[in-house]
């Protein structure tokens, strides 16, 4: 199969209105392996938008070469309803506005009970026949999706097109940040060699994290299986969260430099026929994520950071402060941020006028924080 783009369109929310979402696939259908890889399902993240962009690029030039052995799925822009959010200019893009609200990254649906009941006893001994099985149980229950809704459509056309990939890469940024990613820790071995690549030196690793975000649920179904049948159950799908910097690390520049770095990656997997790069990741380190410090502002006001990006800290330390505007003494009106753990700083807020309570700074660590309640560690 030629390069192709098929567009997706997702129910129409309004009379007159209608959006689409494009894939662009690579490669054959069906060979093995598959990446799929997506881009703004917040949509006000937008780093990844021209990463894809500058890696459908490299991709067309490598199907036109006969180059790509494996099947890859782009998906540039994943969430075109988030990206409709537009007011004077400002696009909040991260919580839905419709059916029932909340956060596009969470909740997604689980099948793993689902396709557990419908392979039931045909599960056997041979490993491969047990993930077509499970494979074919994934797309008919992706099938009974309801899509009435504009967000529906979104869940069941994107998960339609990832969930039968061998690898998931969800493409995120956050405020203000060093390169990082939010890994399972099943896969920290895995996924070392592609964050090697992209020079990330810190990788959040979890369990499950009780959010059912997009990357979980790409994994759930296997995790759920694994748990009962073991060994006679692979890893079907694995997934991973990239978050490439801040939000406005944007430019030709980084686009291009990520995107080789997962277009290397795609060699050395396998996807694409060529010269196996080599890959230093030596500087990835892994910290538990209910050891991440969520540094909270103590009353709302202007934040300002003492210390940079990347910056190791102790717990106790004050990274930086929150000036209270209303304060009558003004000789006394800022207000400490203190370090709850010892690891690196690796990500703030962009916003300055912070709200009291928000968190506003994420501090990686290497020991679990008693505050950090396992099966809640992500905040909307």
């Amino acid at each position: 199969m030629s390069y192709q783009i098929y567009s997706h369109t997702l129910p129409s929310a309004t009379p007159g209105t209608q959006r689409i979402i494009k894939a662009h696939h690579f490669g054959t259908a069906g060979a093995r392996p598959k990446i799929y890889l997506h881009a703004g399902l917040h949509a006000d993240e937008w780093p990844g938008f021209l990463v894809l962009n500058a890696l459908i690029k490299k991709l067309k030039v490598a199907e036109e070469a006969g180059l790509i052995d494996g099947e890859v799925i782009v998906v540039p822009v994943a969430n075109p309803i988030g990206l409709g959010q537009n007011f004077h200019g400002y696009i909040p893009g991260r919580f839905a506005f419709s059916d029932g609200g909340g956060n596009f990254n969470r909740n997604w649906p689980q099948l793993g009970a689902k396709v557990e009941r419908a392979v039931g006893e045909q599960v056997s001994g041979d490993v491969d026949a047990n993930l077509t099985l499970v494979r074919q149980a994934i797309r008919q229950e992706l099938a009974t999706l309801p899509e009435l809704t504009e967000l529906q459509g979104l869940r069941k056309t994107l998960l339609a097109l990832s969930m039968d990939a061998d690898e998931v890469l969800d493409l995120h940024c956050s405020g203000e940040a060093c390169m990082h990613a939010y890994v399972a820790q099943e896969f920290e071995e895995y996924f070392k060699p592609l964050l090697g690549l992209l020079g990330a030196e810190v990788a959040l690793s979890e369990l499950e994290t009780g959010a059912h975000s997009f990357d979980e649920t790409n994994v759930a179904v296997w995790r759920h299986l694994k748990s009962h049948y073991a060994h006679l159950m692979p890893w079907g799908c694995r997934s991973m969260t990239v978050e490439l910097r801040g939000e406005n690390d944007i430019s030709n520049e980084l686009a291009e430099q990520d995107a080789q770095a997962l277009f290397d990656y795609f060699i050395y997997r396998g996807v694409i026929n060529g010269e196996a790069p080599d890959i230093d990741d030596s500087g990835v380190t892994y910290y538990p994520l209910d050891a991440m410090d969520l540094v909270k502002a103590p009353v709302a006001g202007i934040a300002c950071f003492h210390k940079c990006l990347g910056e190791s800290v102790e717990a106790g330390e004050v990274i930086g402060e929150v000036v209270d505007l209303m304060a009558d003494d003004v000789e006394n009106s800022s207000y400490p941020l203190v370090a709850r753990a010892s690891g690196v700083f690796f990500a703030r807020f962009q916003r300055r006028l912070v709200v009291c309570g928000e968190s506003i700074a994420k501090i990686a660590g290497r020991e679990h924080l008693a505050f950090r309640e396992i099966g809640h560690l992500f905040e909307d």
